[in-house]
C-alpha cells in the first residue's frame, strides 16, 4: 500500500549582513572560488554530514562520495564533483547563518525508512529445572438407592532441563449396587517429551496424538512424533501483518490509529517509508496515518487491510511427523495397539496472501495424500480449499474441502464444506472393526457431506446476533440438520443477557432458552434461566453462585430447577481451597434419587530436595528459595502469593509457560544484618516444568556509628569514612554514618570535605544479635601533622 503525503518545504535563505560568520563572495570575487565546510540539510532533515562545499560562480560544488555518505542515490548522481545548483529537480541554498547548504531533492531520492512502530518484548530464554510431581484427583460418589464409587485419577511427571516424562491414569473401585467389572487401575498416556525453543521444534515418545490440519483427522498412536512447534516462542509472530509505505517531504511525525485506537507514534525522516510491527490484530479493519510537520500541518491518510492468523508469513513453515501403531481400546485397556503407521502434515508460506498445505497417511494396506491453500482476498477475507486421495485395502476414494471466512469488528460470516467418497479411508477408519460386510461394501465410513454455515452481527449497544446452520449427511441418508439462534446483551454494570433458539427440521416445535446473569461485586452471581425443549418440556431455573477467592477461602453454589415433566431438581456444592489442597462436596438431584458426592485435589512437588503440597499443576511452577529465611513475602507479578516456610521455601503452582513473569520479595521482615544480591528477577519457564528461583542472602554485621571531632561536634556531612578492603562510606546529618560486614574491630579513617583526617576505632561484642545497633558517639582524632 502506498500514501503519497505531500508537503511543502519552505525554503531558508542566505541571511547578508552576518559580521559573525563568513559572507558570501562580493560581485568582484565572483570568479573566484571559495571553499566552505557545510552540512548538508535535505528537505529540512539534516543528514549530519559536514563536507568541503566549493562556491564558484554562484554554484555549488561537492563531492559525489560526499553525497552518497550522505544518502543521496549514486545512479544519480555525475562523477567527481557535482554542480548542485545545476542538477535538475534540485534547488540549493546557502544558509550563512547555520553554514549548511540546503538542498531541495526529490522524495525518491532520499533513502527508504524501514520504521518499527513500538516494540515487541524481547525473548527471554526459557529455564527448567530438574523435579517431580504427582497430580492427584480423587472423586467419591453415592447416589440414594443405587450405586456408589470411588475414582482416583492421578498425573505423575518427572522433568529436567528439556525433557519431560508424563504417565495418566485412574483407579476405580465400586461399592454395593454397582456393577464393579471394571474396577481396578486404568492407564491413558505415557509419554516422554523434548523440547527446543531456538529451532522451535518438539518431540514425543510414547503415546501421541498424531498432527492434523483442517480438513484431515488425528488418531491416537503408540510411537514417535516431531515437528515445529510455534507454542514454544510466543514472542514469534507466525502471520503476516501488514505493513504501510508511503512518503514524507519534510521531516514529520506519524500518528497511526487502528480501528480508532492509538496504536503509535514515530519520527519519520523525508523521503519513502514503511511502517512495520503493528500491533497483533486480526480480521479487517482500517489504518488511519496522521502525519504533522515542523509547522504543525496535518495529512490524514486511511487505509483497509485484512489480517488472517491462520496464514503463515512468507518463507515460514509448520509441520509434524508421527511413526508408531495404532491405539487400540483408549479409555478401556491398558496397553492395546493396532498395525502400524504413519501420518505427516507440512505447511508453508508462500506469500503474505498464499499459505500451501498437505497432508499424508500410510499403514501397510493404506495411502493417502492430500494438498490444501488458503488464499487472502485482499481485504474480503480468505478462502480454503483442499483434495485428498485415498486407496484403502484395494478401495479408492477421494475427499473435498473448501470455504470460506470473513471478520470485521461488526460483522462475521463463514462457511465450510467437505464431500467425500464412501470407499474413502484414513487412519481414523483403518483399524476400525468389521470395516467391510461379507460383501466387500464398507460399514465404518465418516459422513457423505458436511456442511457449515455462520453469521455474526455486533450492533454495539444493542448487543450481538449470532445465527448457525449445520446439515451432516450419511451415506445411508440420513440427515442431522440444526438451525440455531441466538442474541446477547450487556445490561447494567456487568449484568447479561442470553437469549437462544434451535430447531431440528426433523423433529417438531424449538428449543428455547433464555438467561439473566446478575453479579454482585467480584465474586457472586444470580443467574436465572427458562428453557422450553420438546422432549423435557418447561424447566425454569435459579443459580446462585460465590467464586472461590484467588488467594484462597470458600466458595459454593445452590441451584433449584422447576421441571414441569419431571421431578424438581436441586443442587448444592461447597468448596475450600488454600495454597496446599482443594476440597470440594454437595449433593444434586430429584426426588428419592440424590447423590451426594466429595471430591479432593492438589499435587505433590518434590524439588531441592524437598517434598511440597500444592494445588493442582496444570502447566509450570516455581519454588521460591530465600536461603533458609523464613516468613518473607514473595511476589508473583506485583501480587503476593504468601509466604516461605521454615526453610524458607514458596511454591508458586499457577505459573504460564514461555511467559516472561516477575517475581520479587518483600525485604521488610528480613534481620538487618541481611545483604540481598538480588530482590527481583523475571524468568520465564519451560512447559510442564518446575524450576527452584533462589533469592541468596548473606548474613553481615551491621551498624550506625555516630562521630564526633575532638571538641564533641558531629562530623561535616559527606565526611567519608574509609576501612581497609571496603568501599568510602558518606557521613549523614548529626554525624552519623552505617557500615556493613563489619568486624570485631574496625580501624576508620575519616576525610573531611576540607581535606581534613581523623582515626577512630568501632570495638563490637562477639556475638550478632541480628539488629541494627547505632555505636558512639566515637571522637576521631585528627592526624598529627
Amino acid at each position: 500500500m502506498a500514501i503519497l503525503l505531500a508537503f511543502l518545504s519552505p525554503g531558508a535563505g542566505a541571511e547578508d549582513g552576518d559580521d559573525m560568520l563568513p559572507p558570501p563572495p562580493r560581485a568582484q570575487e565572483a570568479d573566484a572560488a571559495t571553499v566552505f565546510h557545510l552540512s548538508l540539510v535535505f528537505n529540512q532533515w539534516d543528514s549530519g554530514q559536514v563536507v568541503p562545499v566549493t562556491q564558484r560562480n554562484g554554484q555549488y560544488f561537492v563531492s559525489s562520495a560526499d553525497l552518497q555518505r550522505a544518502g543521496l542515490p549514486a545512479d544519480k548522481l555525475p562523477a567527481g564533483d557535482v554542480n548542485v545548483s545545476a542538477l535538475s529537480r534540485v534547488q540549493a541554498n546557502y544558509d550563512s547563518t547555520g553554514q549548511r547548504l540546503l538542498l531541495s531533492v526529490p522524495n525518491d531520492w532520499l533513502p527508504e525508512q524501514a520504521l518499527v512502530l513500538g516494540k515487541r518484548d524481547s525473548r527471554v530464554q526459557a529455564l527448567g529445572g530438574t523435579g517431580a510431581l504427582l497430580n492427584y484427583d480423587i472423586y467419591a460418589s453415592n447416589t440414594q438407592n443405587s450405586d456408589s464409587q470411588t475414582t482416583a485419577w492421578h498425573e505423575l511427571r518427572i522433568f529436567s532441563g528439556s525433557y519431560s516424562l508424563s504417565s495418566t491414569g485412574t483407579f476405580r473401585q465400586a461399592f454395593s449396587g454397582y456393577d464393579s467389572e471394571n474396577d481396578g487401575y486404568l492407564r491413558y498416556d505415557t509419554t516422554l517429551t523434548g523440547t527446543d525453543e531456538d529451532d522451535v521444534v518438539s518431540w514425543s515418545a510414547g503415546d501421541v496424538v498424531s498432527d492434523a490440519l483442517s480438513w484431515s483427522s488425528s488418531v491416537r498412536m503408540g510411537g514417535v512424533s516431531f515437528g515445529r512447534d510455534f507454542t514454544l516462542r510466543p514472542d514469534l509472530i507466525t502471520y503476516p501483518l501488514p505493513a504501510f509505505s508511503g512518503e514524507a517531504a519534510v521531516p514529520s511525525t506519524v500518528d497511526v490509529f487502528i480501528n480508532g485506537y492509538r496504536t503509535g507514534s514515530t519520527n519519520l525522516q523525508p523521503g519513502p517509508f514503511t511502517l512495520t510491527n503493528l500491533p497483533y490484530v486480526n480480521g479487517s479493519g482500517d489504518a488511519v496515518l496522521v502525519t504533522t510537520d515542523a509547522l504543525g500541518r496535518q495529512v490524514s491518510t486511511t487505509l483497509p487491510f485484512y489480517v488472517a492468523s491462520e496464514l503463515l508469513k512468507p518463507g515460514l513453515s509448520d509441520g509434524a511427523i508421527t511413526l508408531g501403531s495404532l491405539r487400540r481400546d483408549y479409555g478401556l485397556e491398558n496397553f492395546s495397539y493396532g498395525p502400524a503407521a504413519a501420518s505427516g502434515s507440512y505447511r508453508y508460506g508462500v506469500n503474505d496472501d498464499w499459505t500451501v498445505e498437505s497432508h499424508a497417511e500410510g499403514a501397510e494396506s493404506l495411502a493417502l495424500g492430500g494438498l490444501g491453500t488458503l488464499v487472502k482476498l485482499g481485504s474480503f477475507g480468505v478462502v480454503n480449499g483442499a483434495y485428498s486421495r485415498s486407496e484403502m485395502r484395494g478401495k479408492g476414494g477421494q475427499q473435498i474441502n473448501w470455504g470460506y471466512q470473513y471478520n470485521t469488528d461488526w460483522f462475521n460470516i463463514g462457511t465450510q464444506h467437505s464431500h467425500r467418497d464412501r470407499t474413502f479411508g484414513n487412519l481414523a477408519l483403518y483399524d476400525s472393526p468389521d470395516l467391510y460386510d461379507d460383501d466387500h461394501q464398507p460399514i465404518a465410513s465418516l459422513s457423505r457431506s458436511t456442511d457449515q454455515y455462520s453469521l455474526s452481527f455486533n450492533m454495539g449497544e444493542y448487543g450481538n446476533i449470532g445465527a448457525a446452520w449445520i446439515d451432516v449427511r450419511s451415506f445411508d441418508d440420513e440427515k442431522t440438520q440444526l438451525l440455531n439462534l441466538s442474541w446477547s446483551k450487556n445490561l447494567w454494570g456487568n449484568s447479561s443477557f442470553y437469549l437462544a433458539a434451535s430447531h431440528d427440521p426433523a423433529t417438531s416445535g424449538w428449543t428455547m432458552a433464555l438467561s439473566l446473569q446478575v453479579p454482585f461485586g467480584t465474586q457472586d452471581n444470580v443467574a436465572f434461566s427458562v428453557e422450553n425443549t420438546p422432549d423435557a418440556g418447561n424447566t425454569q431455573r435459579v443459580n446462585y453462585s460465590h467464586a472461590m477467592p484467588s488467594d484462597g477461602g470458600f466458595s459454593w453454589n445452590m441451584a433449584y430447577a422447576n421441571q414441569s415433566d419431571s421431578d424438581d431438581y436441586q443442587q448444592a456444592t461447597l468448596g475450600w481451597r488454600n495454597n496446599k489442597v482443594e476440597l470440594q462436596g454437595g449433593a444434586y438431584g430429584q426426588r428419592n434419587s440424590y447423590t451426594q458426592w466429595g471430591e479432593l485435589t492438589g499435587s505433590l512437588v518434590m524439588m531441592d530436595g524437598t517434598l511440597f503440597a500444592a494445588n493442582r499443576v496444570n502447566d509450570a511452577f516455581v519454588v521460591v528459595s530465600t536461603d533458609g529465611h523464613r516468613g518473607v513475602t514473595v511476589n508473583y507479578e506485583n501480587q503476593p502469593m504468601g509466604t516461605t516456610d521454615d526453610d524458607g521455601y514458596l511454591l508458586i503452582s499457577g505459573v504460564s509457560s514461555y511467559y516472561p513473569a516477575n517475581y520479587s520479595i518483600n525485604t521488610l521482615n528480613l534481620p538487618a544484618d541481611t545483604a540481598l544480591k538480588n530482590t527481583e528477577q523475571r524468568i520465564a519457564l519451560r512447559r510442564r516444568s518446575g524450576y527452584l528461583l533462589d533469592f541468596p542472602m548473606e548474613q553481615q554485621r551491621v551498624a550506625s556509628v555516630v562521630l564526633h571531632d575532638e571538641a564533641g561536634r558531629p562530623l561535616p556531612v559527606s565526611s567519608q569514612v574509609y576501612r581497609r578492603l571496603q568501599p568510602p562510606v558518606p557521613v549523614g546529618y548529626d554525624g552519623i554514618a552505617y557500615l556493613e560486614d563489619l568486624s570485631d574491630v574496625n580501624p576508620l579513617i575519616v576525610t573531611t570535605p576540607d581535606g581534613k583526617r581523623c582515626r577512630t576505632t568501632l570495638t563490637l561484642s562477639t556475638k550478632s544479635d541480628h539488629k541494627l545497633n547505632t555505636y558512639g558517639p566515637l571522637i576521631c582524632r585528627r592526624e598529627a601533622l
